[in-house]
């Protein structure tokens, strides 16, 4: 006889046989065994008819027995049913655990991530702070605002000094200048005038002045008049050169016309020349206060009187300019022999005692 039940899906059957391992029918079959047993019993004495005293006891042992395993078996359905109870409300707590896990955990998530917000900002504001202890260290270690004020004004009044001290020395290196320059030309202008001197032939006795002056007023109307200009600032450094690689040379070569102007009409030039000889009176225009120009300037022309001379003693520029040569370098070594507070030994009209 063929079965006309379905197969159950394999779902169907692992469910039955878990269900079969996890639930206990013992207690159901023992229940089904006492109802087969007091049917069994019941139902011969139905067939029999009978009434005998033992058949009745054995109906009512199984229907006893039937009844306390039935009995059993709906103690034990009650407690399966508390079972089931409690596990269900053990499966809504956990539930309810797991929701607030789940809320805790993302609370603590939210937690997590504020606090690392907060580190965040407490490592930059360490660093900052460190950085700025760092800071605080360098500028503890320099000198206050009031330190540096005070060294720049003293700074400042250094410079301003030396600025001053620096325009003073210029103002004097200017007067110098000036004065050297006027001293020079002094000195070319009366070597010119000596030249001349002691080209004119001798007169005897002494000159008249008033022949003198009146000759004088006559030489500075006539268009003879030379006018020797300063010596200009390249001149004095080549003076300078000339004068330091010319010195042994200067000494030998000119050892006796060293005396021929004396130091003391270099260091005076308004001082008055005294006359190389008796005969001879040379007319030299006196030296007035103008030609020592302090203020930087040019100095001024100096006039000379254009005595008669002969034609072969004529000097040129030439022989003018090599003659002042060895003079510069004398005077020169002249001043760098002569210490400060020293006096020359030559004398001068200033020096010399007045004759009565």
């Amino acid at each position: 006889m063929v079965s006309n039940i379905p197969p159950l899906p394999p779902d169907d059957e692992d469910a039955i046989i878990h269900s079969r391992i996890t639930n206990d029918e013992r207690a159901l079959r023992r229940v089904v065994k006492k109802f087969s047993n007091y049917a069994t019993v019941a139902y011969s004495q139905v067939d029999s008819q009978g009434s005998d005293q033992s058949s009745t006891t054995a109906v009512e042992d199984a229907r006893e027995a039937f009844l306390v395993e039935l009995s059993s078996f709906s103690l034990q359905l009650k407690k399966a049913v508390m079972v089931c109870e409690a596990e269900a409300r053990q499966v809504e707590e956990y539930y309810r655990e797991k929701q607030r896990i789940e809320d805790e955990h993302g609370s603590l998530k939210g937690q997590i991530e504020q606090l690392k917000t907060f580190l965040e900002h407490a490592q930059v504001e360490r660093k900052r702070k460190i950085e700025y202890d760092s800071f605080a260290d360098k500028i503890n270690t320099l000198p206050s605002r009031s330190e540096l004020e005070r060294s720049i004004q003293l700074l400042e009044n250094d410079m301003a000094a030396i600025r001053a001290d620096q325009e003073a020395q210029s103002r004097h290196l200017q007067t110098q200048r000036a004065s050297l320059v006027s001293i020079i030309t002094d000195l070319g202008s009366l070597r010119l005038m000596t030249k001349d001197t002691e080209a004119e032939p001798s007169h005897p006795g002494t000159p008249d002045p008033d022949a003198a002056t009146s000759e004088a007023d006559a030489s500075r109307s006539s268009p003879a008049v030379v006018a020797v200009n300063g010596e200009s600032d390249r001149e004095e450094g080549e003076e300078a050169e000339e004068g330091e690689t010319e010195e042994g040379e200067k000494r030998q070569e000119d050892g006796q016309s060293s005396d021929d102007v004396p130091l003391s009409t270099a260091l005076n030039p308004r001082a008055r020349t005294n006359p190389l000889s008796r005969n001879s009176a040379p007319v030299v225009q006196r030296l007035t206060p103008l030609h020592f120009n302090p203020t930087g300037s040019a100095p001024p022309s100096i006039v000379i009187n254009d005595l008669p001379s002969n034609s072969d003693d004529d000097i040129e520029m030439g022989e003018l300019a090599e003659e002042r040569e060895p003079l510069r370098g004398k005077k020169k070594l002249r001043r760098e022999e002569l210490e400060e507070g020293e006096a020359s030994d030559e004398s001068s009209e200033l020096s010399d005692p007045p004759d009565d």
